[in-house]
């Protein structure tokens, strides 16, 4: 997510006149793009902008700026932090950064902007660049409601709103046509995506629009919800090759997003949904809303109706008060799903949230063994379940040039591996059928058929 608002700001700013340069001593706008989910993402922007200050005393021109969920989490602190830096813009303030860089430049004084608590849902994004011309990210909804002890995100993205179904069809409409072939929708939680009206009035810092399912064809006593039927909509657009989306709530994944995933041939055969944790004492004090059961029942579902579906996962270790029993869950848990993939973090306590009122006692030296004893497990399950794909045929899209070896090209299976096989008389943003001879962890490597 933070990658697409970083297009979308190029985009924006591009529109403005401005250039993106890649050396730092010729700018005249230096702005980070930041993330409040780790202490570590915080920390690097922390020391990076620490580093302009010397930049910045030979440069009189030179304006700094802090966005995103940083930005929306630290407001006016971060100018007491760092006195050099000249813009502080929030994540939800992000539309109005061209607007915000003019004032900047129009005066000496410094710019906070953090007033909003949502975007804007009706925004239709233009970007003049992408980073990858084949693929692309779609923001389909902002924010979230779900408060989970350890998040921060409710806090610096604002309260869930989706944006319009019109809006979401017409921008990847438009992708398709400049040669998009595959959509990756995004959203905290894309399963609880609801259609709105074709312009959601914004009043007050809220939320003030109507939910209508009834923009969706079909028969109004169908109950599955708005998300399955955006994906069934985004289904039958000509020249769109393939679908993805992150992220998926265990307690929202259903029967009939399987069933779509199953059913709708553009939709790719990947789940990433997030467990956290394999303690169902843990879940409870996280507030993720299910339990270890309720979890394996969804994995059974998923498994029994998708053929082939690739399955990844986030967890997070030393959540406070885990015991080894809580952790040892976990393990038991992550040998029966068997997941292709997963992030790997260990718990770092987020100012605002439910979570940082609990003692964070379980020492970094054990969250540090723990964090390498699943790392370890993980990377065995990924290169047993890749190893069986050897001999296999899979389809793959051809995505860019290998920047390690010129000769051959990288692009993604429908279960999202990644492949690397010899470059041939095709180009990018073709689907290709690749036969497996070799793997690792986290690669395939084959040859085309």
């Amino acid at each position: 997510m933070n990658a697409h608002d970083s297009e979308i700001i190029a985009g924006m700013l591009r529109q403005r006149g401005y250039k993106i340069i890649d050396s730092l001593d010729n700018a005249d706008i230096v702005l980070f793009n930041t993330c409040s989910v780790r202490q570590h993402a915080e920390a690097r922007v922390w020391g990076k902008v620490g580093e302009l200050k010397k930049l910045k005393a030979q440069s009189a021109k030179l304006k700094i700026g802090i966005i995103g969920c940083m930005a929306q989490n630290y407001k006016e602190k971060i100018f007491e932090r760092l006195p050099h830096v000249d813009l502080v813009c929030g994540a939800t303030n992000m539309y109005d950064l061209p607007d915000l860089l003019k004032n900047l430049n129009n005066s000496d004084k410094k710019v906070l902007a953090v007033n909003k608590s949502q975007r804007d849902p009706r925004k239709k994004i233009d970007i003049s660049k992408r980073e990858n011309s084949v693929k692309a990210f779609v923001s389909i909804v902002e924010g979230c409601d779900n408060y989970c002890s350890y998040c921060i995100v409710p806090y610096v993205r604002g309260p869930e709103v989706s944006r319009p179904v019109n809006v979401i069809v017409d921008e990847i409409k438009r992708l398709v046509d400049d040669g998009v072939k595959e959509v990756m929708l995004l959203g905290q939680n894309v399963n609880s995506y609801k259609s709105t009206v074709d312009s959601p009035q914004l009043t007050d810092n809220k939320k003030q629009f109507t939910v209508y399912s009834s923009q969706f064809t079909g028969d109004s006593k169908n109950k599955k919800n708005d998300f399955v039927k955006l994906l069934e909509k985004l289904n039958k657009i000509e020249g769109l090759e393939r679908i993805r989306f992150m992220t998926s709530h265990p307690k929202d994944a259903d029967e009939d997003l399987f069933k779509a995933i199953s059913g709708l041939p553009r939709v790719c055969e990947h789940l990433h949904l997030p467990v956290q944790s394999g303690s169902s004492r843990i879940l409870g004090l996280m507030n993720r809303g299910y339990t270890r059961e309720d979890y394996f029942k969804k994995i059974e579902s998923l498994k029994k109706t998708v053929k082939d579906c690739a399955i990844t996962t986030d967890i997070i270790v030393g959540f406070p008060t885990e015991t080894e029993k809580d952790f040892n869950e976990t393990i038991k848990l992550m040998k029966e799903v068997e997941f292709d993939s997963a992030f790997i973090f260990k718990y770092s306590p987020r100012n605002r949230t439910k979570a940082a009122l609990l003692k964070d006692d379980v020492e970094y030296e054990i969250k540090q063994e723990r964090n390498q004893i699943l790392l370890q497990l993980q990377g065995d399950i990924s290169k047993k379940k890749n190893e069986a794909l050897v001999g296999r045929t899979l389809e793959v899209l051809i995505e860019d040039v290998n920047k390690k070896n010129k000769a051959e090209f990288v692009g993604h299976s429908r279960q999202d591996k990644l492949v690397i096989f010899k470059k041939n008389k095709h180009s990018l943003g073709k689907l290709v059928n690749v036969r497996i001879s070799s793997s690792t962890n986290h690669t395939l490597i084959g040859e085309t058929e």
